[in-house]
């Protein structure tokens, strides 16, 4: 396996979330959602891993990338959203959101793309889209949040996740319309754009495993 800056980011990100968790120095309030973060990273080095052997030994793996990376990631990202603090309760509707994205997930592997056979565009348009529309609310709640408005938002975990995760996923979904749907762009997978795009990719899956330290850094370096 190809040792890329995206492998090795998503690598560091999963020890650094697994000692957080494992330690007693975390705040209590962290520990579920670092479990769902640390759920994130294996998701993410497993997608890797399967991704790389796929493309080296020519296998077909698309059964397995598929519910990896287009089922679980996405359902882990949303049951991580689940769990943060939005004002406006809607981390409520998250497990409904949940349920119809797997339902619509079924109904297009049995009539429209088929698991087994290539990746599932469909798929990856209703799951990635619908972390992009919580991360993007949140982002805006917790700006405006009162119980936030006396606190360094750089101290807060859920600041850097919902950051790196819109624009991540952001500039990634648009670049997974332009090449799937748009081929005389380019291919998906190939090209210095994808590159950027696999380096912030790795930033995000960094910083998901250092932002349960923010507070230990940014809460020392400033007072309120």
């Amino acid at each position: 396996m190809q040792l890329s800056f995206y492998l090795i980011a998503i690598i560091l990100g999963t020890l650094f979330s697994g000692i957080y968790l494992l330690s007693q120095s975390g705040q209590k309030q962290y520990k579920r959602i670092s479990s769902l973060v640390l759920l994130i990273l294996i998701i993410g080095l497993l997608s890797e891993a399967i991704w790389n052997y796929t493309v080296a030994y020519g296998k077909n793996n698309c059964l397995l990338y598929n519910i990896l990376y287009l089922y679980l990631r996405p359902t882990a990202m949303l049951l991580l959203y689940s769990q943060l603090p939005y004002s406006c309760h809607l981390q409520k509707k998250v497990l409904p959101t949940i349920a119809g994205f797997l339902l619509l997930g079924l109904l297009n592997s049995l009539f429209l793309q088929s698991i087994f056979a290539d990746i599932q565009s469909y798929t990856y348009l209703i799951g990635h889209g619908l972390v992009l529309f919580y991360s993007l609310i949140f982002f805006k709640d917790i700006l405006r949040q009162g119980q936030f408005k006396d606190t360094n938002l750089l101290s807060l975990p859920y600041f850097w996740m919902a950051s790196l995760v819109l624009f991540s996923f952001g500039e990634s979904y648009i670049f997974f319309i332009l090449t799937y749907y748009f081929p005389s762009l380019g291919t998906y997978g190939m090209g210095h754009v994808f590159q950027w795009v696999q380096f912030f990719g790795g930033i995000m899956y960094l910083s998901f495993g250092l932002s349960f330290y923010a507070p230990m850094i940014f809460n020392r370096r400033y007072s309120y």
